[in-house]
């Protein structure tokens, strides 16, 4: 009978009802099943052999009927989490978002029903209520000591989900590990490497080391420092100038933020200008074609006013009484 209603019932598509029934399938027709079966010949057994007493026979009964309830509570609960009326009730728009938060739901209450299904099989075993609260008590505190590391990075991948520094997709940068995130687990997060690796971070990192999410940037910079020859002192004023404007013209660059064009050093065989800004996109390929064309300009803007770059370079100044002949003394005789 309890088959054929499922059957009945996971007939209507994939409404909430049929998908319910077709998670009720398994655990009502095995756990009964085997629930009932087991029940009847034990019955059967104990009326010809003393086998068990029948207070020992109602308590295995009710097990049974206890782990197949919680496996079905199961099921139903991750087919309603799963369901389309669950994303469409949670009313956010990011999938990402809504995958997050269904995977959690899911971990709280698997959580939720073992917790329960654990007592109830200990109050049908007859421990009293007091001496579960206790034993639960000091098995928690020992098993927080035994696996603190482990709780430590449960904890963090609760904690990350309510604060959200990022979420699946984004690109992190964290104690010198960075790549983009696939997914975030119980234990550990697991991003995938800019040379396709894959790594997985202990979610305790995640709260005790610093997290930068370029991903959640509004702007990119490009800093530069630009090295002129000395000879060039008389005409940086007016490079520096022409590389200010040309900036503060650029349709890439964003001109709410601050842009600096300085001559700002001397250096041993240069004089340096220093190019600070920021383009409007994030997106990193799109930005080193910005920059290159930008530097491709300055370096116009400079050969333009008659510069020239500077290079590392050494030069030797003879003294003005040297003679040819007032090292031969140090030369061999052979060579003078």
């Amino acid at each position: 009978m309890a088959w054929f209603l499922l059957q009945l019932l996971s007939r209507h598509g994939r409404n909430i009802g049929s998908l319910i029934s077709r998670s009720l399938r398994r655990p009502v027709l095995i756990g009964l099943g085997v629930s009932l079966y087991g029940t009847w010949i034990t019955h059967w057994i104990d009326k010809r052999v003393d086998l068990v007493d029948p207070t020992t026979l109602n308590r295995l009964s009710a097990t049974l009927l206890i782990l197949t309830i919680s496996w079905a509570a199961l099921n139903v609960g991750h087919v309603i989490l799963q369901s389309g009326s669950m994303r469409r009730w949670m009313q956010m728009d990011d999938e990402q978002d809504k995958s997050m938060l269904i995977n959690l739901l899911r971990r709280l209450f698997t959580i939720l029903v073992l917790l329960i299904t654990t007592a109830m099989l200990m109050v049908n075993f007859g421990i009293p209520s007091a001496a579960i609260a206790t034993l639960l008590g000091g098995a928690g505190i020992g098993f927080t000591f035994a696996t603190q590391q482990i709780s430590q990075n449960f904890l963090s991948g609760f904690m990350l989900f309510f604060n959200r520094p990022f979420k699946e997709g984004d690109w992190i940068n964290v104690d010198e590990m960075q790549g983009t995130v696939e997914s975030i687990g119980w234990y550990y997060t697991r991003i995938r490497t800019f040379d396709r690796r894959p790594l997985n971070i202990p979610n305790s990192v995640f709260a005790t080391k610093p997290i930068e999410n370029p991903g959640q940037m509004y702007n990119r910079r490009i800093l530069a420092n630009i090295s002129l020859r000395y000879e060039d002192i008389d005409k940086i004023a007016g490079v520096t100038e022409e590389v200010r404007d040309h900036l503060k013209h650029h349709p890439q660059i964003d001109q709410t933020q601050i842009i600096l064009v300085n001559f700002n050093q001397w250096d041993a065989s240069s004089i340096n200008m220093m190019v600070y800004c920021f383009t409007k996109t994030t997106a990193w390929a799109e930005w080193l074609s910005i920059q290159q064309s930008i530097f491709l300009d300055i370096a116009g803007i400079v050969k333009g006013r008659g510069a020239d770059f500077a290079f590392n370079c050494m030069t030797l100044y003879p003294a003005a009484t040297s003679h040819p002949n007032q090292w031969s003394e140090f030369l061999p005789q052979n060579a003078s």
